[in-house]
């Protein structure tokens, strides 16, 4: 009797867990690497670079699919991106890629000025949809904290620190 309920006692365990897809999957972990205000260029506002920190803890390639993302720098809302994406994500690694953010038309060149060298607070909230091997997936993210900011960036002008 036990030998032919043996085939069935291993369905049950089966379909009583979660699908397949989740226990070989993990989200992908996004957090902010840094936030750089652009030169100002042509008299119009200029773009708020956020970079941010995607890693892939999964054993094979996954691909942003959507960006969408809210900035505050010292508790004022500068502006919301929402944006189709494709990065792709190797396995196992930790990428980074920046999207530039438009200041909302609150928020004009001489508000942008007023973060200046020094520390200011941050705040980023958002979603992004990754491409996986099981379908898409909706991934929330938020971090808060200070960077300290050197003077805007130029054209000319590297990569620097947090902020820089």
């Amino acid at each position: 009797m036990l030998g032919r309920l043996r085939p069935i006692l291993w369905v049950v365990p089966v379909l009583a867990c979660t699908p397949l897809g989740l226990w070989v999957y993990d989200d992908p972990q996004v957090s902010v690497s840094r936030v750089r205000l652009s030169a100002e260029s042509s008299g119009r506002t200029p773009p708020v670079l956020v970079a941010l920190d995607v890693r892939n803890p999964n054993d094979y390639s996954v691909s942003t699919a959507r960006v969408e993302l809210r900035l505050r720098l010292d508790g004022l809302t500068i502006g919301r991106l929402a944006r189709d994406s494709s990065v792709s994500l190797p396995k196992q690694t930790t990428s980074t890629f920046a999207v530039a953010l438009e200041p909302s038309s609150s928020v004009g060149p001489a508000r942008l000025r007023t973060f200046g060298p020094g520390k200011h607070r941050f705040a980023v909230d958002g979603r992004t949809t990754f491409t996986t091997p099981f379908g898409k997936r909706k991934v929330r993210f938020a971090q808060e904290g200070e960077m300290t900011f050197g003077s805007p960036a130029s054209p000319a002008s590297g990569p620097g620190g947090p902020g820089e």
